[in-house]
């Protein structure tokens, strides 16, 4: 058994990530098996394999960022995000639109395609804690694994296929800016008026979530909507100034 609290500074100091935010029993188990994989005995052993072996390293900052996605994920609930757009979000010339935690980019460009088919103008803010897994974003070009879970006609009309590699085209690309983003850490941008956060706010515990969906609905505008993922639920939803309009889909009260 590792002492896990002994990595929190080291994660800190070269990830900037703060380990101590996250349900503590679900995290350390995560990392107490990829650490009796390895040879280590220690944390200090540990950390010091990482200093020395970069491919171990960043294996590490992939368990710790849960970079876990696909393309439409939970699809049902991904095409009704469509009838509560068309239907409960008030009409723009311009929506705009933040996905927290985007990773590999498929959420998003998910996103983009559904605002296509409805023929609206859209800009997306996708925003994840890894920089590695959003520089794979940008590039937005995937494996035929990768794409499985896309529409056939989707395939065709927004991306490129060469070589077994399918690319997302330039007219979705350019309407989309990705950043490096901490949920706990940074400031939140503001006036979106839809939001993205699912399968992240999860790992958190109860005194973070509520201060992540607090911060949520100060970013939102107005009868904004934040869609969340298919295993999370804002229990005190009303206390923070939201109403439901699904299982999982909240929108901001106008007070």
């Amino acid at each position: 058994m590792f002492n896990i609290c002994e990595l929190y500074d080291y994660v800190y100091k070269e990830f900037k990530i703060k380990l101590s935010a996250y349900k503590e029993n679900q995290m350390h188990r995560r990392i107490e098996f990829f650490i009796s994989k390895t040879n280590a005995r220690t944390i200090k052993e540990f950390i010091a394999s990482c200093e020395k072996d970069p491919i171990l390293k960043n294996q590490f900052l992939d368990l710790i960022t849960i970079n876990v996605t696909e393309f439409f994920r939970n699809k049902d609930l991904f095409f009704q995000l469509t009838d509560i757009i068309q239907n409960d979000l008030p009409k723009k010339d311009v929506y705009s639109i933040w996905n927290s935690a985007c990773s590999n980019g498929s959420e998003p460009y998910s996103v983009a395609m559904l605002f296509e088919e409805m023929n609206l103008n859209y800009k997306i803010l996708a925003t994840d804690i890894d920089n590695k897994i959003l520089d794979y974003a940008k590039r937005g070009c995937y494996t035929e694994d990768e794409i499985i879970d896309i529409p056939i006609p989707y395939l065709s009309k927004y991306f490129d296929n060469y070589n077994s590699k399918y690319t997302i085209k330039n007219f979705i690309a350019n309407k989309i800016i990705f950043k490096r983003h901490d949920l706990i850490l940074d400031d939140f941008p503001s006036t979106f008026d839809l939001i993205l956060c699912r399968n992240v706010v999860i790992y958190f515990k109860k005194e973070e979530k509520m201060k992540i969906y607090n911060k949520f609905y100060n970013s939102l505008k107005p009868k904004g909507i934040i869609f969340i993922g298919a295993t999370e639920n804002i229990y005190d939803y009303q206390q923070i100034g939201f109403t439901k309009l699904g299982t999982f889909f909240y929108q901001k009260v106008v007070k």
